[in-house]
């Protein structure tokens, strides 16, 4: 039976623009997609995933007769009617986000939307701020193709809610979805698509462009705010005899107000967008002559987590003890370290000429060791870490770990585990195993 449903294509391939063409062709989309990376294109065009995400080759291998790739922005455009632009929108100096890329991809294609005779809407999953979307991207179309946004071809802003490592889960599982539309007729073609990829089961929050822009950098800020607290909660009953931090949080995760989701006591946050947003919610609000300095001052305080971490390290290990660290990702399932707390902790205990062991789920081709190289040794297993380490750190709470009561029932000598995010209690280990869980009495 020949497919009825209407072409969308992707522009942008790289980590969410790949996974964006794939889980699109899941459900039955034919997909078009585009990038200046001709490696990329060849690859998507081979059925070979361009990046590496959980999940992605496979589900390409299932579904590669609905996907192609092309460098060739007229294609873009005649072989779809929806584009999904997800393209980089990297800060400035002074932390907004710059939209040059956005901008150039529209200047690319108004020659081509000016030829085209039906109506095509374009909908940004990138992150902007307020304004960009109606003061620098829109005109740019425009203004290269002749034509009107609303009445010629549509504008919306549809940011994802997605973590590198479960872009596929968090796509085929959002919580809810943006959908800032400039025009009725563009709000209805993107709702249309969702509700028949989501059976009307998951809630559309319909508002202006400038509102989603605004919702999406604050979403990311706000739940900053709540990592920091509770670590915070965190510290406060590492000095606190008696008290526990996982009871508190459970507590106050099950108040409607507040919701059990990041309000976990461990490390703090890293990686591509939290620490960035953070610069740009503070820069963004002061743009509009409002003062946050809620934003900075939780990236101040998130920064003192790593710090204290590192001399709960320092002062279990004293003199000539080697210590392990599990995990250099700033969270499990990549191979990402950018402003990951577990390698600035690696790169303090370095400062202190300690000698340190890593190891790495995802094993050691990872973006960290190059930064490290041989001023760590690198465990292949994790017994073996164990078996050579004195103190050993988890630095994050990834899967593989929870075999670590099993591995070190057969260790007799005497071994500290350093645990921040509580994956295990004392009972979980026998007496020749010091288990520090900072904040947790259990």
């Amino acid at each position: 039976m020949k497919n009825k449903k209407k072409g969308i294509s992707v522009l942008g391939l790289g980590k969410l623009g790949a996974c964006y063409a794939a889980f699109y062709a899941s459900k039955g989309y034919p997909i078009i997609g585009l990038d200046i990376n001709q490696n990329n294109i060849d690859l998507l065009n081979k059925g070979i995933s361009p990046v590496k995400e959980p999940g992605l080759q496979e589900l390409i291998n299932n579904h590669k007769a609905f996907i192609r790739a092309t460098s060739d922005h007229g294609r873009l455009l005649s072989d779809s009617d929806l584009t999904f632009i997800i393209l980089p929108t990297p800060s400035k100096p002074n932390g907004l986000f710059s939209v040059d890329y956005v901008v150039q991809a529209a200047k690319d294609i108004g020659p081509h939307l000016r030829n085209k005779k039906g109506y095509h809407v374009f909908t940004l999953v990138s992150t902007v701020l307020p304004e960009d979307s109606r003061k620098y991207i829109i005109p740019a179309f425009e203004k290269n193709s002749g034509k009107k946004c609303g009445v010629d071809f549509g504008y919306v802003y549809s940011p994802s809610l997605i973590a590198i490592g479960d872009i596929l889960k968090n796509l085929q599982e959002p919580d809810f979805l943006f959908l800032g539309a400039h025009d009725e007729r563009s709000r209805e073609m993107v709702a249309s698509v969702y509700n028949d990829i989501y059976n009307n089961e998951k809630s559309v929050e319909h508002m202006t462009i400038e509102s989603a822009e605004l919702a999406k950098i604050s979403l990311n800020a706000y739940v900053t705010m709540k990592i920091t607290f509770a670590n915070i909660l965190g510290h406060i009953c590492t000095n606190l005899e008696q008290a526990d931090v996982d009871d508190i949080t459970n507590a106050l995760g099950k108040d409607q107000r507040v919701g059990r989701k990041y309000l976990r006591s461990g490390l703090g946050y890293g990686g591509t967008c939290f620490p960035r947003d953070n610069y740009a919610f503070a820069a963004m609000s002061k743009k509009f002559g409002v003062s946050s300095p809620m934003a900075l001052l939780t990236h101040k305080l998130n920064d003192q987590v790593w710090q204290r971490n590192l001399s709960t390290i320092l002062k279990s290990a004293g003199k000539d003890k080697r210590i392990g660290v599990l995990g250099i990702s700033y969270r499990p399932k990549i191979t990402l370290s950018d402003k990951s707390q577990a390698l600035f902790i690696t790169q303090g205990l370095i400062k202190k000429r300690c000698k340190v062991m890593l190891f790495e789920p995802l094993g050691h081709e990872h973006e960290a060791i190059r930064i490290l190289g041989k001023k760590v040794d690198y465990a292949t297993t994790l017994p073996k870490i164990f078996k050579k380490c004195d103190v050993i750190f988890i630095s994050n709470n990834d899967q593989m770990f929870t075999e670590i009561p099993k591995i070190v029932e057969k260790i007799s000598a005497k071994k500290t585990i350093i645990d921040p995010w509580g994956m295990f209690t004392k009972k979980h280990f026998n007496k020749n195993i010091e288990y520090i869980s900072p904040g947790r009495k259990k």
